[in-house]
């Protein structure tokens, strides 16, 4: 991806996006270990 003609604030917001977008994988693959887990212990 091009950024040279992105300004600071752009830059600002691609890095928040990136950082959102790494959260909600770690919260998904948490989600479905936790469920993975739950569904292991009923078994």
């Amino acid at each position: 991806m091009d950024t040279k003609s992105l300004d600071k604030q752009d830059k600002a917001h691609l890095q928040i996006y990136q950082n959102f977008m790494f959260a909600a994988k770690i919260s998904v693959i948490a989600i479905i270990a936790t469920l993975v887990i739950m569904a292991a212990t009923l078994i």
